[in-house]
């Protein structure tokens, strides 16, 4: 008895130090994702104060009759306070070539005809995300509501919103962990760098206020029960859990709705080996999966036809952007069908994907050097990891192989989406997309799909080393990449750390 002791207690302390190690990467992760989001300064150029107002509406317990509206009052005159010229202007634009102090710094602001007229000014504003789906805007309210009832207020408030994505983010490296140790129990690669790689995913979302943030997390806990329904024998509770949550990943943001994809693969898998084992009773509990995944989001989707008299709600939007359906006709005209198109959208999307798309003075916040590397390791590991993934079919036990197969299903159909939004519809006078690049290259709409991206992208790192290296090999590459993508960012990001706009020089 006493070998067996010895080894089962060298098991668990193995697993106390992972344990303790992807702990830390959360901490990690938690503490990068505070650092950069109290760096920007409030409002960035992702639409930021239309996210804020959504929430303080949420906040205060006003659901939008109208899928757009103008700002509310108080939203408008924390946007007069608050907001930088940094993300747009740059300092030769101001007299003395240098940014005027932020507005909140001036005394009695508040009081004067000046503010009073630009907040009215601002209240006059159109909110274009108000149409939105709202799981993340009924969250982040409550967050704001609590925030409010402990005292912070104004600046702080915003950040307090902001910093609703430092826990998500830390959850969100925990769900990556349990994806790749249930699924990919034996590998100690994935189970350690996939956590690791999430942890300093430099995608600039979590920066900001927005339904982007909370995509990825949601989306990786849908994706972990729906594997795990397919490989186990769930309860009826866990099938409706699963079920609503594909349904909360849909009405966090619309283009999550590609976690209808695996949902559907695995029902229709699971409902026919039962069908085949004519284990009819099993049928149940996929039925009450799918009831509970489809009935939030119809419902939902029937209150916006009464409301706004679209299904989703866009309709108004589109309106607004002067956006239009194209005819059948014109659809195979788009530039996306040649070869340069094609290669444009799928660089310009990997790009994006990856680092994000938050400006600063008038100019990307990205490396080329960076943007290469995004480019190509994409292009090149994605590429990897199928060829290795038909070659390996009956060699690599069937629950790798179909955890990969689905990771390729969520990722691929998420760019499809992205491609049929930009074949879709004319731009008219947007200024993105354009008439000239009528291109949905925003890598945030998909960042959902981070988890399942990751795992194939791995795998195909991993696939570059032969069998006999040393699994450390392959990860210690990773700890590089990690290393040098927070490197840059934080060079590339200087500038930003130094505004007076941002958090650590709020009084």
């Amino acid at each position: 008895m006493r070998p067996e002791n010895t080894s089962d207690n060298k098991i668990s302390a193995c697993c106390r130090r992972e344990y303790t190690f992807i702990l830390l990467l959360c901490i990690i992760g938690a503490v990068r994702v505070f650092i950069f989001g109290a760096a920007f300064p409030p409002l960035n150029n992702i639409d930021e104060y239309c996210h804020f107002d959504l929430v303080w509406k949420y906040s205060k317990g006003h659901l939008p009759r109208s899928a757009i509206e103008n700002f509310n009052k108080e939203s408008a005159e924390l946007f007069v306070l608050y907001r930088t010229p940094e993300y747009l202007l740059k300092p030769k634009n101001f007299v003395g070539g240098a940014f005027p102090p932020p507005t909140w710094k001036t005394p009695n602001i508040q009081k004067s005809e000046r503010f009073a007229q630009s907040v009215a000014d601002s209240q006059q504003g159109k909110n274009h995300e108000t149409w939105s789906f709202p799981v993340y805007y009924a969250a982040a309210g409550l967050w704001c509501a609590a925030g409010r009832f402990f005292g912070i207020a104004e600046g702080n408030l915003l950040y307090w919103i902001r910093f609703l994505n430092v826990p998500l983010f830390a959850l969100l490296v925990w769900v990556s962990y349990l994806v790749a140790k249930t699924f990919f129990p034996n590998d100690y690669f994935l189970r350690i760098s996939l956590p690791l790689m999430v942890a300093f995913f430099p995608q600039d979302s979590f920066y900001s206020i927005s339904n982007d943030s909370l995509s990825p997390l949601l989306f990786g806990i849908a994706f972990l029960m729906l594997l795990q329904i397919f490989f186990e024998d769930k309860s009826y509770r866990y099938h409706v859990l699963a079920g609503l949550a594909v349904a909360v990943v849909v009405l966090t943001k619309i283009s999550n709705i590609t976690i209808l994809l695996p949902a559907g693969i695995i029902v229709l898998l699971k409902a026919k080996q039962y069908l085949l084992k004519k284990n009819f009773a099993n049928i149940i509990p996929l039925v009450l999966l799918s009831a509970a995944a489809v009935m939030p989001i119809g419902l939902w989707c029937l209150r916006n036809y009464i409301t706004f008299g679209s299904f989703t709600g866009v309709a108004e939007t589109l309106k607004y952007k002067t956006w239009t359906i194209k005819p059948l006709s014109e659809i195979w005209n788009h530039p996306i069908f040649t070869a340069a198109g094609l290669f444009h959208f799928l660089t310009e999307l990997a790009k994006t994907f990856w680092r994000g798309e938050i400006v600063w003075q008038g100019k990307t916040i990205a490396s080329p050097a960076m943007d290469l590397f995004y480019v190509v390791s994409t292009a090149v590991l994605i590429t990897v990891a199928a060829i290795s993934l038909v070659l390996s079919r009956n060699k690599t036990d069937r629950q790798t192989i179909f955890a990969l197969e689905i990771s390729f299903f969520v990722v691929i159909a998420s760019v499809l989406f992205l491609v049929a939004l930009s074949i879709r519809y004319n731009f008219g006078e947007c200024y993105f997309p354009t008439q000239n690049e009528p291109y949905f290259t925003t890598g945030r709409l998909i960042s959902g799909s981070i988890i399942p991206f990751l795992l194939i992208y791995l795998n195909g790192l991993r696939r570059l080393f032969p069998k006999s290296a040393n699994r450390i090999l392959p990860l210690l590459v990773v700890i590089i990449i990690a290393a040098v993508i927070t490197c840059s960012e934080i060079l590339l990001s200087l500038d930003v750390f130094k505004s007076q706009y941002n958090w650590f020089h709020l009084k």
